[in-house]
């Protein structure tokens, strides 16, 4: 067989002008349109809903037109100077490194949060989209790093880059091994304190509620008095009875912290403190596998992750908890600390009955890979045992579950029940995998993802990290679990940001993995600064959606301070040891004493009852008016507070 015979020399300058021109005309065009929305109201409306002032248009059309004569006269430019030379290596290189700019006509519409204040299952497809043709582009960049001809040093890129690593190697040896640790160590430090400190201040203007802040102070403050699982905010039962609801036995551990200051507001600092140390677990988990510019950049997109914000912002829950013990389990093991790995692996599955899933799927992760397959064996035993008794035999005998409507899509006929979800799961794949197919459903999920580019998918077993977090979110029809205001994204922090250390690590041992790995840090840096630039926390914005509503960055109004003065004189009317009726928002700044119940559930056996008339609900609106109904007096009273006080109880009244 005759060999292809070679395209003469002036075909290829040709050829690679038009392949390189175009890319160069491209990139040219997409940053012109660009530069005339960085500035301007305007831009949100023509984001979300194409439309412009007058004559605007014609603007952008003209520094369209503008930027691709920039992009080929650029390229006729680089190609006239490289014809001395083999082929158009000066041209092609240009080409290659521009390609990112490509999308830079997406970038002002995508980073206008104004145009874009309702989370959208469109706004995360088109991010989605925009993170995977970044990286691809990306690529090609990182590819003209390496020169087709001489060693890197004789390239400009190739000068630059030695230069920055000359000056690296110059700096002190202490501060070269200790500076990165240093940094992340300032990072958590950070992080804590931002945190604490809007959570205290949005907790002091009566943004916290009767769910779920005040029900757990009360129960942590009647675990701390000896009444171990005992909530009369939610179960108006005696010692154990919250069982029946979650199984959050890890409160014992964290129980000599709130001891120090029995309040709601301890408990807001104390998630912010575990939650901020955990950022340095997935430092040290990455560090040992990744570069550490690379591994502070995941500590980066952890600290900046706007599902965490949404899971630490929202009062206090057991699945963030969780997810910082988690972490630290998980450097543990990887560091073979066994000891501490078996004190945080118990902390983390008890903080409530559902944790030891994740749990049990990291141990079936550690049996696929053959990673220490004997000691992932024992943590699915472990996880497995533990869940079992606990969902099926300790906590019915204390009353029946109350979350498993939220499953009901998935139960067979004449079941309702886990095992029957698992029924459905197993036998019926294609009708369960039709339940997923919501836009809530995408959008949340999405959410999940986008911060980290997709990493955690990246490799087959690593998705295996997403697969509790779906099951208790994604699977059940129950809206607060597809939000990230709430805390359900606490089920997938533990094992996602591991999962997307080893991705990255197993692109860069890949054929071209240099390259390919700077892509996927440049799509995860991205997607970390688009996804928080929308719905993050940092830095304080007036959209930032939490549960119930958009988070308070303000500083308490006055009347708020005000309202908290006032009950604290009412309170010092009512003795320690009698039952307090609270309403909702009000319930998280009484909450610490043994005897405190939810108002709008009714006032029958309630000694006294703390009312707003300034904002009650319907329901407390109600059992208020029914309370005076029956002979309830007032025993005290400020602007928007009532004191009542039950028929025949003598005590102070003011």
């Amino acid at each position: 067989m005759n060999p292809r015979p070679r395209a003469p020399a002036s075909v290829v300058d040709v050829s690679e002008l038009a392949r390189s021109g175009g890319l160069l005309a491209l990139a040219g065009g997409s940053v012109g349109l660009a530069i005339p929305q960085l500035h301007g109201r305007w831009v949100d409306a023509f984001a979300h809903a194409n439309t412009l002032p007058r004559g605007v248009r014609s603007v952008l059309l003209g520094a369209l037109a503008l930027g691709v004569f920039v992009g080929v006269v650029t390229a006729v430019l680089l190609w006239l100077g490289g014809r001395d030379r083999p082929g158009t290596p000066r041209l092609s290189r240009a080409a290659r490194l521009s390609a990112p700019l490509v999308l830079a006509a997406f970038v002002p519409g995508l980073m206008r949060p104004d145009a874009w204040v309702e989370p959208s299952v469109s706004l995360t497809v088109l991010i989605g989209a925009f993170l995977l043709m970044l990286e691809r582009l990306f690529r090609i960049h990182f590819d003209a790093y390496a020169p087709a001809e001489g060693p890197a040093r004789f390239t400009t890129l190739g000068r630059w880059r030695a230069a920055l690593r000359a000056r690296v190697e110059a700096l002190p040896a202490g501060l070269r091994r200790y500076g990165p640790g240093a940094f992340v160590a300032l990072l958590a430090a950070g992080y804590i304190g931002y945190v604490s400190f809007f959570a205290l201040r949005n907790h002091a203007d009566f943004n916290s509620y009767t769910w779920d802040l005040g029900q757990i102070d009360n129960q942590f403050y009647n675990f701390l008095h000896g009444h171990p699982f005992r909530c009369p905010a939610l179960i108006r039962e005696g010692n154990w009875s919250e069982l029946r609801n979650h199984a959050e036995v890890a409160m014992i551990f964290l129980l000599p912290f709130y001891a120090l200051h029995p309040a709601a507001g301890t408990l807001l600092v104390l998630q912010a403190l575990l939650l901020g140390l955990a950022g340095v677990c997935v430092y040290r988990f990455a560090a040992r596998r990744l570069s550490r510019p690379v591994a502070l950049v995941l500590t980066l997109a952890y600290y900046f992750y706007p599902p965490l914000h949404g899971a630490q912002f929202f009062d206090i829950h057991f699945q963030p908890v969780s997810a910082a013990f988690l972490l630290a389990a998980i450097d543990f093991f990887d560091a073979r600390r066994m000891k501490l790995f078996v004190l945080f692996f118990i902390m983390g599955i008890t903080c409530r009955e559902d944790i030891s899933v994740g749990t049990a799927v990291f141990g079936l992760f550690l049996i696929a890979t053959r990673h220490r397959p004997k000691v992932g064996v024992i943590i699915l035993a472990v996880s497995l045992t533990y869940f079992v008794l606990l969902r099926f035999a300790v906590m019915p005998a204390f009353g029946q579950w109350g979350f498993a409507e939220h499953y009901h899509q998935l139960f067979p006929a004449g079941e309702h029940s886990f095992v029957g979800i698992v029924k459905t799961i197993l036998s019926n794949p294609v009708y369960t995998f039709t339940t997923l197919l919501t836009e809530e459903k995408l959008r949340y999920a999405l959410q999940i993802l986008l911060p980290l580019a997709f990493l955690p998918l990246r490799r087959p077993h690593l998705a295996l990290s997403v697969v509790a977090g779906s099951y208790f979110t994604i699977l059940t029809d129950y809206s607060p679990t597809h939000d990230i205001g709430y805390q359900y994204s606490g089920y997938f922090i533990p094992y996602i940001f591991p999962a997307a250390a080893l991705a990255l690590e197993a692109i860069r041992r890949s054929p071209d993995g240099v390259a390919r790995q700077r892509a996927a840090v440049a799509a995860l840096i991205a997607g970390t600064i688009m996804t928080t630039t929308h719905w993050g926390a940092i830095p304080p914005r007036e959209h930032f959606h939490v549960a119930y509503g958009n988070f308070n960055f303000a500083p308490p109004t006055q009347q708020n301070l005000d309202e908290q003065r006032y009950i604290d004189e009412l309170m010092k009317l009512v003795p320690r040891d009698a039952i307090l009726g609270v309403t909702d928002r009000e319930m998280p700044h009484v909450s610490n004493r043994i005897e405190c119940w939810n108002m709008s559930t009714g006032y029958q056996g309630i000694d006294y009852i703390l009312y707003t008339t300034d904002h009650p609900i319907s329901t407390e609106r109600e059992q208020y008016e029914a309370a005076l109904r029956a002979g309830y007096t007032v025993a005290g009273q400020r602007p928007g507070l009532v004191l009542l006080k039950r028929p025949g109880l003598t005590g102070p009244t003011r």
